[in-house]
């Protein structure tokens, strides 16, 4: 009913909203925990840039470009692919029945030259890009895992230059202890004044 399509869509995009796809996720691993050839991926897709053009031409249009980013994930998935807003200018698209990883990446790329096209704004090109963290279902994993897995691969896309997609690898964890580390020291190496020039 009504309701129901309240609690679980996103009122802007119509998209799925973090409740429907957190509960999705969960059946999906509990599904792979019965059945392990059960696979499936988690996406997780930023839009570089989206601040800018939110704060250069104001809400309204930034909404606009909100519900054109949806309407080019949804045509770029599976009809059976759950494309969901998490809130503000992130996505997360949760990929079931993966036979193997290669359908992600595909589906992934499609995603990414989804936005080749500027979007149209006003009669005027406003170019988008959007930065993507994969994670694969692994035995054991648990839905907190994998959106953090995912998390740190869409975070490795950023910063390897955005417009992109990156595929989850263990040591990526590792990496962002060390910098996280470093981040640490370096504060507190500041509070502390054991910096010279």
């Amino acid at each position: 009913g009504e309701l129901q399509h309240i609690a679980y869509h996103d009122s802007l995009t119509d998209l799925a909203n973090r409740n429907c796809f957190n509960e999705r996720l969960v059946v999906a691993v509990e599904r792979t925990r019965i059945d392990d050839t059960q696979r499936f991926a988690v996406m997780f897709l930023d839009l570089d840039n989206f601040k800018n053009i939110n704060d250069s031409l104001g809400h309204d249009a930034g909404d606009r470009l909100l519900q054109a980013a949806a309407q080019r994930l949804v045509k770029s998935t599976r009809p059976s692919d759950t494309v969901a807003r998490l809130g503000g200018d992130e996505f997360a698209i949760l990929l079931e029945g993966i036979s193997e990883d290669a359908d992600v990446e595909r589906i992934a790329t499609a995603v990414t030259r989804s936005f080749d096209e500027p979007l149209q704004l006003d009669g005027a090109d406003a170019n988008m890009a959007a930065s993507i963290g994969i994670a694969f279902s692994r035995n054991g994993d648990d839905t907190e895992q994998l959106l953090r897995n995912a998390d740190i691969a869409m975070y490795n896309a950023k910063a390897t230059g955005k417009a992109r997609f990156v595929v989850f690898q263990p040591r990526m964890q590792e990496q962002l202890r060390e910098r996280l580390r470093l981040e640490d020291d370096i504060k507190r190496a500041l509070e502390r004044g054991e910096f010279f020039l």
